[in-house]
């Protein structure tokens, strides 16, 4: 048996006899005496431990079927697949005035109509073939809680539609939170609701000055009563952009949570992440102009170490390592824009040349416009990188390029971050997937 070649292989000051073996397709994480190494170098290894290695994908039968098979991810995920996802946008309007919209000149008084809704209801029954056994929406705004009616419809048919086949039927709710009181949230649980994810940016005075209500008041008190009184409802993720001027402050935000009570058993997950700078060709003069151009700045990886390792060192979870897999890669997962335009990545809504289709038509096929499987290149196989990566973010790519037709490259990246982040994984007991 041979190496696997998508493994990183790094030693540990408490245990200078053994190296930690990490495997990128698998995310196993090994500790192997030197000596037995160099048995596997030398291909003596005992049968029993080629199994053992074998089965924690880090030795292999043959290498390029291995890449092969690697090759052939997404199109084994899609094929096993058994739900569908969508991403519904149900308004462009917001009662923030965050800083950074990523929406930014789109925002407005905007809605989806009851028209789009019913095709939207339409497109997802077309979808949900014998080989479906699962459904889950995401509402996305704006802020989607100001379209409470269109929530309620939505839900209604979908629960009746799903149940008559019986299909597991689900909903999530990305919200800035300051709608999401308790009687709200004893609604929309009674409807579905499994996860909101709720955005803060560091501590009172981070968050305040970043995403003010309209009027200019800050939002950072009533959205934390509201976690405080819905958190034993729902699993509520906690998302923050961060800026290089900022980031050292978010870990004040953590120690008001537990100063609150919101210890990590009543907070599914906290995840922060760097504001990513807007494509220029589509700002106004008045936007916001900053952010990064991409996550191999220096400051950005800095910053996302330092970060999750405060978040792990208070017991708050947050994802663990895990192989890559982006929704344009999916065949069965859809951003349902508020006018009936189908997009792949909610990054590209209202970017002309990323349509995906719409409702009523269906999807078309996009694979060019989204860089579909633009990691199958022998550069990109051959990198040990490629299971967490999968030739990136294209979105990023976008940005700082203003096209897709290349990888957006993670080796920096993953050079510099990856053994940190096993290591803490191991430390704090995080896996792949929880």
């Amino acid at each position: 048996m041979l190496l696997s070649r998508y493994l990183k292989v790094f030693t540990t000051a408490e245990n200078k006899e053994h190296l930690l073996v990490f495997s990128t397709r698998s995310c196993s994480k090994t500790l192997i005496r030197k000596e037995k190494w160099d048995e596997i170098e030398r291909r003596t290894l005992s049968s029993e431990n080629k199994a053992a290695l074998e089965k924690a994908g880090i030795l292999v039968n043959d290498r390029e079927e291995e890449k092969r098979t690697v090759c052939d991810t997404f199109k084994e995920l899609n094929r096993r697949s058994t739900s569908v996802d969508i991403i519904v946008v149900l308004n462009l309007d917001c009662n923030f005035a965050c800083k950074y919209c990523y929406e930014g000149a789109m925002k407005g008084n905007i809605y989806m109509n009851e028209g789009t809704a019913a095709a939207l209801i339409d497109f997802i029954r077309k979808r949900l073939d014998h080989d479906k056994r699962a459904l889950h929406l995401d509402f996305y705004g704006g802020e989607p809680l100001l379209s409470p009616d269109l929530i309620r419809y939505i839900s209604t048919q979908l629960n009746r539609l799903t149940k008559e086949d019986n299909i597991s039927c689900t909903f999530g709710l990305v919200t800035n939170g300051s709608l999401f009181n308790r009687r709200t949230a004893e609604e929309l649980v009674g409807m579905g609701l499994k996860t909101v994810k709720i955005t803060l940016d560091g501590p009172a005075n981070i968050h305040n000055k970043n995403r003010p209500f309209r009027s200019g008041a800050g939002s950072f008190d009533i959205i934390l009563k509201n976690i405080k009184e819905t958190c034993n409802l729902v699993k509520i993720a906690i998302g923050g952009n961060f800026e290089k001027e900022n980031y050292r402050d978010f870990p004040l935000l953590l120690d008001r949570f537990l100063d609150e009570g919101l210890t990590p058993e009543k907070i599914a997950q906290i995840k922060f992440d760097t504001v990513i700078k807007r494509p220029e060709r589509f700002l106004l003069p008045t936007d916001f102009n900053e952010g990064c151009m991409s996550l191999d700045e220096e400051w950005v990886m800095e910053a996302s170490l330092f970060l999750r390792e405060e978040i792990l060192k208070r017991g708050f979870y947050t994802p663990g390592i895990k192989p890559a897999f982006c929704s344009v890669e999916s065949l069965n997962s859809y951003v349902a824009n508020y006018d009936g335009v189908l997009y792949k990545c909610p990054g590209f809504l209202g970017i002309e040349g990323f349509e995906a289709g719409d409702l009523e038509n269906g999807p078309k096929n996009c694979s060019l416009s989204y860089g579909t499987e633009i990691w199958n290149n022998d550069e990109c196989l051959e990198c040990e990188y490629l299971p967490l990566c999968f030739g990136g973010c294209r979105f990023v790519k976008y940005v700082r390029d203003g096209k897709v037709n290349l990888p957006d490259c993670r080796r920096k990246y993953f050079d510099t971050c990856l053994e940190t982040l096993v290591k803490q994984d191991i430390k704090y007991g995080i896996k792949a997937e929880r």
